[in-house]
């Protein structure tokens, strides 16, 4: 009896500690992505900032830290901030921009490699995450160069306390370590908006052009997300859209939602391409 007595106690205290581990998990989210104020604590604006996240992400709106809300939060991502504090109050299901864009359409982007695959295989694959962008709005051309110094986009790969390509300096940002069961990281990449240019992939994750089941992240759908921020979009709340916050695997399309987007910053498609021939996705196919 005495045995079942200090079994039970220690049950108890580590589904105590647990809720707890997962309500300051949550908190720090909350914050971390743009749902609560860094100066304004307490139970009331943690329960306002549950409900703006599940309203984001498309949950039943409780105000509680149910499994639904926090398997959400556990999904690797992109450290971008959802949500700018008092500016998206009541936000419609639609892509959202920034306050500023590329003043010219010619852009350089200047790249260095990660760890994970050759480095044509991500040349490769980072020209095609441009070519996306491009196709969608024509008048954005982008081209490699091999001189930093001439570069308006600088794509790199750091780890935790990183910095960006050479004399780019330290990164105000760090990134949180590894993603998936045998990591505790959640960031996969992050980026900066107009007229800024830096694009940072966590190289403590394993990459591969389109991701695998057994955790491996596509390098080509996060690229093609990052590179939406630094054209000058924010996250889409529309799910299946490239500027959903979590990641996907696979080769990614750009949702009618993203197309929109790029266009309201940069203009429409020349008459003579469609998004048919593009091989855009179309609402309803996500």
């Amino acid at each position: 009896m005495f045995f079942l007595v200090i079994f039970a106690s220690l049950f108890l205290f580590q589904a105590a500690v647990c809720e707890e581990d997962e309500t300051e998990f949550a908190l720090n989210y909350l914050s971390n992505f743009g749902y609560t104020s860094h100066g304004r604590s307490g139970s009331n604006d943690a329960i306002s900032a549950i409900k703006k996240f599940q309203e984001f992400f498309g949950l039943p709106v409780t105000g509680r830290l149910d499994e639904r809300t926090l398997k959400e939060m556990r999904k690797p991502r992109c450290g971008v901030k959802d949500l700018v504090v008092g500016k998206n109050s009541m936000r419609v299901k639609r892509y959202s921009t920034w306050w500023t864009k590329w003043r010219k359409t010619s852009l350089k982007y200047y790249m260095t490699y990660g760890d994970d695959m050759s480095e044509s295989k991500q040349a490769r694959i980072i020209a095609k995450a441009f070519k996306m962008w491009s196709d969608a709005a024509p008048k954005l051309r982008f081209t490699r160069t091999f001189r930093v110094s001439e570069a308006d986009i600088k794509v790199s790969f750091g780890r935790r306390e990183h910095y960006g390509v050479p004399g780019e300096g330290k990164c105000y940002d760090p990134f949180d370590g590894k993603s998936g069961i045998f990591g505790g990281g959640l960031v996969l990449a992050h980026a900066f908006f107009p007229e800024n240019g830096r694009l940072h992939f966590d190289d403590d994750e394993k990459f591969t052009e389109e991701g695998s089941i057994w955790g491996a992240k596509s390098l080509i759908h996060v690229a093609v997300h990052e590179i939406g921020h630094i054209l000058g979009l924010r996250h889409s709340n529309v799910k299946g859209s490239v500027m959903w916050p979590t990641a996907s695997r696979g080769t990614p399309k750009l949702h009618d939602d993203d197309i929109k987007g790029i266009r309201s910053l940069y203009g429409m498609l020349e008459q003579h391409l469609t998004p048919n021939h593009l091989g855009f996705l179309s609402p309803g196919e996500d």
